[in-house]
């Protein structure tokens, strides 16, 4: 696994990422995201179901987004600058195993989006959410506060955008971002894994079609009828050594045990 800014730690079918950058604040730096996404897709070569993504216990600050030294100058052509944050959320966008956020501490800018890819996010009570280009003056992507849209109340949207304050994990919860809150970072730890070991023991190929079909249906893009990409994995879950297993078992009356084939 990438070394770094990051950690890998494999356990059966799933890994589990932690940000090892706390001296920034876990921001993303061009090194960084590239790292990121080199991290998951040896993830998914070496045949995990299921990430976590996460930073060192005890963080103030899970992740600061963007780091703002790497941000152009304001007299330079926007259109020249190669954003490095939003290339690394495109590919997290369309990493196809299930991705957990594991979330201690402040999310801010960035990081927020990258929570808001996430499929399913598990929060310190304490954690807090907050979108900040309106305190640098800088505008966010088309891509980036769809994902926000796809996660939250419009309203909700509209007001972390305009006003750059955070929100509490509890609101966050309360809005569906959030799917579980826990106490302590031990309780966060079990609680990520827990989900990921079930998710781990499903049909990979299902999930698989069922994150690309939710993508489709909540972001805007290719229509989910005409997409050969889609009918493809939905013809791979359906013709699969996985689906004959899970009727099987399902006959025997017994756990499936899945191959992913």
């Amino acid at each position: 696994m990438a070394q770094g800014f990051l950690t890998a730690q494999v356990r059966g079918h799933v890994t589990e990422v932690t940000m090892r950058n706390a001296a920034k604040h876990n921001s993303f730096s061009a090194a960084m995201s590239t790292e990121l996404v080199d991290t998951l897709r040896e993830a998914q070569g070496a045949g995990s179901r299921a990430v976590i993504l996460r930073a060192e216990p005890g963080v103030k600050v899970w992740s600061a987004g963007h780091d703002i030294s790497e941000l152009p100058d304001g007299d330079q052509d926007p259109l020249a600058w190669t954003n490095t944050l939003a290339a690394m959320m495109e590919d997290v966008a369309a990493f196809p195993l299930p991705l957990i956020a594991a979330v201690e501490g402040g999310v801010w800018g960035g990081a927020c989006e990258l929570v808001m890819a996430a499929d399913i996010v598990v929060a310190h009570e304490a954690s807090t959410f907050a979108i900040t280009p309106a305190k640098l003056g800088v505008a966010y992507s088309s891509a980036g506060i769809s994902r926000f849209l796809a996660a939250l109340p419009v309203h909700i949207a509209k007001e972390m955008f305009f006003t750059a304050e955070p929100i509490s994990a509890q609101r966050a919860y309360d809005f569906g971002v959030v799917n579980h809150l826990v106490a302590d970072a031990d309780e966060l730890e079990l609680r990520c894994w827990q989900l990921a070991d079930v998710i781990s023991q499903r049909a990979p190929l299902t999930i698989r079609s069922a994150k690309a079909e939710i993508q489709a249906m909540t972001l805007p893009g290719e229509s989910v009828n005409e997409s050969a990409q889609l009918r493809s994995l939905r013809d791979s879950a359906w013709t699969s050594e996985d689906y004959r297993e899970g009727v099987r078992a399902f006959k025997e009356r017994r756990a499936p045990v899945f191959g992913g084939k």
